[in-house]
């Protein structure tokens, strides 16, 4: 079984969580958050019976991002919330996060959340060793399969940071897998193993059925 951390399509075939802002019907797994963009927007209060739902694995996307959305005090204080709503609910948070590491990592700090971040669609290879030497867990996507820099630093990822996601794209779980169990030289069924364990840790509501 493939465990999708993050999308934003419905798929078959995997366990795949499924971003559920916007959406009138919750998919059997979801996340639920406010994305930077629309920081403005708060947190609704309808969310709060949704975020504590048995199928809702994660608060996100919420994070930070400099080069679209609103003025970043606001998005600031928009996540700020979000993470204490995290720590109140238990949820780990999918993180957003552009050209704002460094505010990240404060708010990070400051807080000191016990629920899981989990980096999403990660790329910037320059500071994956930053990122996991703060606790965050890495989500690798459609981006390892054309940026070299980040191809190159795969390898040394630990085992137990790594989860995998499509996000928008149309690219199958499985083609993530492959590639990051090609980079890494691992056989696939050992990544696909390591992958469920941390999936399992991370995200602790999920259940079969």
């Amino acid at each position: 079984m493939n465990f999708n951390t993050h999308t934003h399509i419905q798929r078959q075939g995997s366990v795949a969580i499924v971003n559920a802002e916007g959406m009138v019907e919750f998919p059997a797994y979801y996340s639920l958050g406010v994305h930077p963009w629309n920081a403005e927007k708060g947190i609704p209060n309808q969310w709060k019976e949704a975020l504590k739902a048995s199928s809702c694995l994660a608060l996100g996307e919420a994070g930070l991002d400099k080069l679209k959305g609103p003025d970043l005090e606001l998005q600031k204080t928009c996540f700020i919330e979000q993470v204490h709503l995290s720590e109140e609910l238990g949820l780990p948070i999918i993180i957003h996060c552009v050209k704002a590491w460094n505010e990240l990592r404060a708010i990070k700090r400051v807080l000191k959340p016990q629920q899981t971040w989990i980096y999403h669609g990660f790329s910037k290879a320059n500071l994956i060793k930053e990122v996991v030497q703060e606790g965050l867990m890495i989500s690798i996507g459609e981006a390892i399969l054309t940026n070299k820099k980040l191809q190159d630093k795969i390898a040394w990822l630990p085992l137990d940071h790594i989860l995998v996601e499509t996000d928008d794209s149309d690219l199958s779980i499985e083609r993530i897998y492959e590639q990051v169990s090609e980079l890494k030289d691992i056989p696939l069924p050992r990544l696909e193993k390591q992958i469920e364990e941390n999936f399992k840790r991370v995200f602790t509501k999920w259940k079969i059925g």
